[in-house]
């Protein structure tokens, strides 16, 4: 191999050593739900079956249990903020103002017409990506099977 094959096979090994861990999570939530066993789930209300199937698809990937925790909304997204929560389970707004400060997941279930159409979405902590990239696949997931019949 020539010197500079060789030179770029070694700035290629460096340039993907450093990405082991990608996507991150600086406040480490998907490695403390699985080492705790616990989903720390927040919901205002009783959740609808695909609600309920998405956690069961957060719970088979990460070898941990869903524990609900109700309360009002504002709330519940203020604790998810501050790593209280792990997981707000809730129908938002297509407006919602919480999507521009918390990642919002695909939508497993819409309510509704018009100006009166809900989305049931999971929220999580923004950043948080290797979390946010479980829930959202789990998401997908729920939302291809209720649309295929």
């Amino acid at each position: 191999m020539s010197r500079g094959k060789a030179a770029v096979a070694i700035a290629i090994a460096l340039l993907f050593s450093g990405c082991d861990d990608f996507p991150r999570d600086p406040a480490n939530s998907l490695d403390h739900i699985r080492a705790s066993g616990t989903i720390r789930v927040g919901t205002e209300q009783d959740l609808p079956p695909e609600a309920r199937t998405l956690l069961e698809q957060v719970e088979t990937a990460t070898g941990a249990k869903a524990e609900l925790r109700r309360g009002a909304l504002e709330p519940l997204l203020d604790k998810l903020e501050t790593g209280e929560i792990d997981l707000v389970v809730a129908p938002f707004t297509k407006k919602t103002p919480w999507a521009g400060l918390s990642a919002l997941s695909p939508p497993v279930r819409t309510e509704g017409q018009g100006e009166q159409t809900v989305e049931w979405r999971a929220a999580m902590r923004s950043g948080e990506n290797r979390w946010i990239m479980l829930v959202e696949t789990s998401a997908r997931k729920v939302a291809r099977a209720k649309a295929t019949p």
